[in-house]
C-alpha cells in the first residue's frame, strides 16, 4: 500500500532508522551521565553537580552527548538508504525514536508523570533526535554546486612599501 511517496521500503527504512536512534538514545544517556561524573570527579569538581544552575547545564550537555548523536546515527542510516523526499522522511526516525523513548521509559518504570521535568524528559530528547536525523540524513545527501576553476590572483611585490 502506498500513501503519495511514501513507498513501503522508504517506511521501513525509516523506521530502521528510527529503531538505531532509539536504541542508542536508551543506551547513550547512561553512558554519558556516568562520564560526566567520572570526569566531575577526577577533575575535583563534583560539588557543581548540587547547585540548581547545574541541571540547565546536565541538559544541554545531554543534548550534545546522548540525542543528538544518536539522532545522527538513525539520520545517516536513512539518508543513506533513501534519497528522495528527505525533507519530510527524515522526521520520521526522529520521531520514531522519541516516542519509543518515551514508552520505553513509562514501560520500565524510569518515568513519573507525575512530577515530569518536560525540559529534560520531552524538549531535550526532541529536539536532539529529530535535529540530529536532519543533520545525519543530509549530511550523506548534501547538494554541491559545480564551480568552475579558481582564478589565481597575482600579487605585485613592486606595489608594496617598505
Amino acid at each position: 500500500m502506498e500513501i503519495g511517496f511514501l513507498k513501503p521500503i522508504i517506511l521501513i527504512n525509516a523506521a530502521l532508522g528510527g529503531a538505531i536512534s532509539l536504541l542508542l538514545m536508551h543506551v547513550l544517556p547512561g553512558v554519558s551521565f556516568l562520564g560526566l561524573q567520572m570526569l566531575l570527579f577526577r577533575l575535583g569538581y563534583l560539588s557543581l553537580w548540587f547547585f540548581s544552575e547545574s541541571v540547565d547545564a546536565i541538559g544541554l550537555l545531554m543534548l550534545a552527548m546522548a540525542y543528538l548523536p544518536a539522532g545522527f546515527v538513525g539520520g545517516l542510516f536513512t539518508g543513506y538508504r533513501i534519497k528522495e523526499n528527505l525533507r519530510f522522511v527524515l522526521l520520521i526516525p526522529g520521531l520514531i525514536g522519541f516516542v519509543g523513548l518515551i514508552v520505553v521509559r513509562y514501560v520500565t518504570g524510569n518515568m513519573n508523570l507525575q512530577s515530569l521535568n518536560v525540559q529534560l524528559e520531552i524538549l531535550v530528547p526532541l529536539l536532539g533526535s529529530v535535529i540530529g536525523a536532519y543533520l545525519g540524513g543530509y549530511t550523506l545527501n548534501w547538494e554541491m554546486k559545480e564551480t568552475g576553476p579558481l582564478e589565481t590572483i597575482g600579487f605585485d611585490m613592486s606595489q608594496v612599501r617598505s
